[in-house]
Parts: C-alpha cells; sequence; structure tokens
C-alpha cells in the first residue's frame, strides 16, 4: 500500500527533519502517528533513536525502552543520576545523539523525563543545554493510558510535580515543545464507528 503524504505529514516531516525544535506529535486513534514515526525513521538523516516507556511499546515501533538505553534501574532519580550512581553503557553514544523520538510518550512519567533530561546534560552533546542538545520529539495521545503511579509513590507528585504526565517535568520551565495534531484518520473509513472511538 502507497503511503499518502498529506500536507500534515509533511510539514510534521519537516520539522523533525529540518528544525532542533522539541515537539509533541499527537493525534487521535487512527491518525498515522505509528505511520509518520515508521517513515520518518528510514528517511531520516539524523538517525533518530526511537524509544518507549514499555517492552511492547517498543517492539511496535523497532525500539528500546527508555530504561535500557539510558541504563536506568527500576527506582532511577535525578540525584542518583547527578551523583553518577548510574552511568551509561557507552558514553561516545550519547555525545553523537541528534534526535530522540520517544512514542506512547503519554505512559512516560515527569520524574522519568528529568532523569532523561539530568542524563543527556552529563553525557549528550552539549552540558549546557536542556536534554544535552538533543532534540526531543514526543508521539502519542494524552486521551490513551495514563503514567503508573503506585500508591506509595503519589506523595511525589503531590509535593514536586503538578502532574504525573512528561509536560510536568521541571525540564519544561526551562524549554518549550511545538504541539503538531495530525487531524486525518486513516485506519477506519466508517464515519461511524471513527466517531465512536474518538
Amino acid at each position: 500500500m502507497k503511503l499518502e503524504i498529506s500536507a500534515e505529514f509533511e510539514d510534521a516531516i519537516d520539522q523533525m527533519e529540518h528544525s532542533q525544535d522539541h515537539l509533541f506529535i499527537t493525534g487521535k486513534a487512527g491518525a498515522g502517528k505509528s505511520t509518520l514515526l515508521d517513515y520518518y525513521c528510514q528517511h531520516s538523516q539524523k538517525n533518530p533513536v526511537v524509544l518507549a516507556p514499555t517492552g511492547v511499546a517498543a517492539l511496535n515501533v523497532k525500539g528500546q525502552t527508555i530504561h535500557s538505553f539510558f541504563n536506568f534501574y527500576i527506582d532511577v532519580t535525578v540525584e542518583k543520576i547527578v551523583n553518577k550512581e548510574i552511568e551509561p553503557y557507552a558514553k561516545r553514544l550519547y555525545k553523537k545523539l541528534k534526535t530522540i523520538i520517544i512514542d506512547e510518550v503519554s505512559m512516560v512519567r515527569a520524574d522519568l523525563l528529568d532523569c532523561v533530561d539530568a542524563f543527556l546534560r552529563l553525557y549528550g552533546p552539549d552540558e549546557y543545554e536542556p536534554f544535552g542538545g538533543v532534540q526531543m520529539i514526543f508521539v502519542g495521545d494524552l486521551y490513551q493510558l495514563p503514567p503508573v503511579v503506585t500508591q506509595d509513590e503519589r506523595h511525589i507528585f503531590k509535593t514536586h510535580y503538578e502532574s504525573p504526565f512528561f509536560f510536568s517535568a521541571h525540564v519544561f520551565k526551562e524549554i518549550s515543545f511545538k504541539c503538531i495534531e495530525l487531524t486525518k484518520i486513516y485506519r477506519q473509513k466508517d464515519e461511524h464507528f471513527v466517531t465512536l472511538l474518538n
């Protein structure tokens, strides 16, 4: 099946490939987020790294989990990274990064994203820039699965973060991201079923 490159897709690909802007690509179920991601990864000159919060999500996008890529343990914290209790497998790899894509970002917690920021400031291309100077592209639908917060962890989000969602990470006090919403539904042609899905 030939991929239909819509104006939305062209705009998203242009911003992903030809800017250093941090992006949030969203859209309803069937809007082509995964298709766009797959197309971009096949054609990009930036050699993007694709990550996801769970093993199943990572398999779906032919990527790795956030934890495995950064050598994070389950109980990772910003303090542990800054104190170098958690170190990278290969420091040279992170110095060469240009773009990181995180799929299913609705499931990524704010504290985990701050850990990614702290890690990349230590080991990424530019220690003086948020996320180490690496372009971050977040992909997902915030109406889908939310971050998992256990009963014991709820106090962290009541006292340290506005919400558990990725966009409440402290790093976003220093930077912002552009939002790109895909609106055309590709997966279903039945208008009544599309309305029910939404």
